[in-house]
C-alpha cells in the first residue's frame, strides 16, 4: 500500500502558474500528468526538466523536491549556492566570503546603492556616467588631488579656461 507513496520520478514540461505544474514519470506504468510543485515563500525556481520526488496520497500527486543533477555546482562542506544551468551562481563560502559568479552583474536600486567596507578593489576599468563626488582626497597616478601643487607656475589671466 505504502510501496508507491513516495518515489524518485523524472519531471518533464514544466510550466509556470500560480502553483507549478508537470508531468512526472516514475516506472512505466507510473505516469502522472498537472502534478504540482509548491515551492517556499521568497523562492522561485523554473528548471523545466529534471529529477525529483513525487509524493501521491489519494489520487493527488505532488513534486516535492526537484533538481537537475546534471549542472549542479559541486560545493565544499557547508557551502551553499543559488546557481543556474549555465554555470552562474551566487555561492556563500566560508569565512564569511560571498562569491558571485556570472557574465553580467546587474544592480537596480531605486535609492541608492551603499557599500559601508574599508575598501574597494576594482581590477579593470571604471566607466561613471554622473558626477563624482568624493568627501575626502582623491589620488591618482599617486597624485593628491588635495596636497598636489605645482612649481614654476607664472601668473596670467585669472581664469585658465572656458568652461564647457
Amino acid at each position: 500500500m505504502f510501496a508507491n507513496l513516495m518515489r524518485w520520478v523524472r519531471i518533464r514540461g514544466l510550466t509556470e502558474g500560480k502553483m507549478q505544474k508537470g508531468r512526472v514519470e516514475g516506472l512505466p506504468n507510473d505516469v502522472r500528468d498537472d502534478a504540482q510543485r509548491p515551492q517556499d515563500y521568497g523562492f522561485a525556481g523554473n528548471p523545466v526538466d529534471g529529477q525529483g520526488l513525487k509524493l501521491e496520497i489519494g489520487g493527488h500527486t505532488v513534486i516535492i523536491r526537484m533538481d537537475r543533477i546534471a549542472e549542479r555546482p559541486q560545493l565544499a562542506a557547508y557551502e551553499v549556492a543559488v546557481w543556474h544551468k549555465e554555470g552562474h551562481r551566487l555561492t556563500m563560502k566560508a569565512n564569511g566570503v560571498v562569491e558571485i559568479a556570472c557574465a553580467s552583474l546587474v544592480v537596480n536600486a531605486s535609492a541608492g546603492v551603499a557599500l559601508n567596507t574599508p575598501t574597494v578593489a576594482i581590477s579593470g576599468a571604471l566607466t561613471v556616467g554622473g558626477t563624482v563626488v568624493a568627501t575626502g582626497n582623491v589620488t591618482g597616478a599617486g597624485k593628491s588631488l588635495a596636497t598636489h601643487t605645482h612649481s614654476g607656475v607664472q601668473a596670467g589671466a585669472s581664469n585658465t579656461g572656458t568652461p564647457n
